[in-house]
């Protein structure tokens, strides 16, 4: 398995993280309130609002999701469903973690340390990141 930047992939890469956006339940959005359209897909990526953005790629050239983390050091990783169970999301979780640093800390603004965030129902996500050694921070409140 490898990580290769989704800003050096075909259209492919660009497909699958609109792929795994859709596949995603709508009770695991944080930052959609809906499914936006491939253009407006294309334009986000386009804007490269990530420190990171990585397509998981296998050693037999299937790509199974992809890896993005902030500049704040919070990062998310989402497989592909028909690839779930597999041992694909530990195994990118891991080589990301051992070949990048976290940004050091800046009181107020950034941890220095790796996070993640998902949304309180996301239970397979806490228990996926829970056996990895992620242990829960805080909890975020929204006001709508």
């Amino acid at each position: 398995m490898y990580l290769k930047d989704i800003y050096q992939c075909d259209i492919e890469g660009v497909e699958l993280a609109y792929d795994l956006l859709a596949e995603r339940p709508k009770e695991n959005w944080i930052s959609h309130n809906k499914m936006p359209s491939f253009a407006e897909h294309v334009r986000f990526m386009d804007s490269k609002p990530f420190r990171y953005w990585y397509v998981i790629i296998l050693d037999n050239g299937e790509m199974v999701g992809t890896i993005e983390c902030l500049p704040t050091n919070e990062f998310g990783i989402h497989i592909l469903k028909q690839y779930h169970r597999k041992g694909y999301g530990t195994e990118a979780v891991k080589l990301f973690l051992d070949t990048h640093v976290p940004l050091p800390a800046i009181p107020a603004v950034r941890n220095g340390k790796w996070l993640s965030n998902m949304t309180p129902s996301n239970h397979a996500s806490k228990e996926f990141f829970g056996k990895l050694g992620f242990r829960p921070l805080q909890e975020t409140w929204v006001y709508e």
